[in-house]
């Protein structure tokens, strides 16, 4: 692994690993950074991030597991966006009375039909939590910050009627 690479991916695993104890998976990670930045050449540095990746595998919210395109939010805010998605998915599917809330909530839009289970609503609805996370970023409206678990985040305005009264 290249050691502009290296830098890149170790910078957001460390992020990461500031969020909350990783336990003795989080020391590995922290032992195996240690001694990739001391690695002389790509070779070395691959080593260790192989295991890096390993430790880190079983953790839903590792940055090296995301796949397809990088996120374009800085490390810190990408950070937050997955924290915050991840705990709004936790408070989905450990609702009670899941029967009755997939009975009366169902998909926006198109969609039709209904929920397969709580968990698909539980994706949805941290989905879309993230969306306005991202959102919010780059419209101003959010600058990353968080209190507590909660984002200092400003919601959108409320749109004015398009139309209103007709006139005579």
């Amino acid at each position: 692994m290249k050691e502009d690479n290296w830098i890149t991916n170790t910078n957001k695993v460390l992020a990461w690993l500031e969020k909350e104890d990783r336990g003795a998976s989080g020391e590995a990670i922290q032992l195996s950074i240690t001694l990739g930045n001391n690695a002389t050449d790509d070779d070395g540095r691959s080593q260790y991030w192989t295991a890096i990746r390993s430790f880190g595998a079983g953790f839903e919210d590792f940055p090296a597991a995301r796949k397809g395109q990088q996120s374009s939010l800085p490390t810190d805010i990408q950070l937050n966006v997955d924290s915050v998605t991840q705990m709004v998915k936790n408070v989905f599917a450990d609702i009670g009375e899941q029967d009755l809330i997939l009975t009366v909530i169902l998909p926006h839009g198109r969609t039709g039909g209904a929920y397969a289970d709580i968990d698909a609503m539980a994706t949805y609805f941290s989905n879309q939590a993230g969306r306005n996370l991202v959102n919010a970023y780059k419209d101003g409206r959010w600058d990353g910050s968080m209190n507590g678990n909660i984002p200092t985040m400003t919601p959108p305005p409320v749109k004015a009627d398009e139309g209103g009264q007709e006139e005579e």
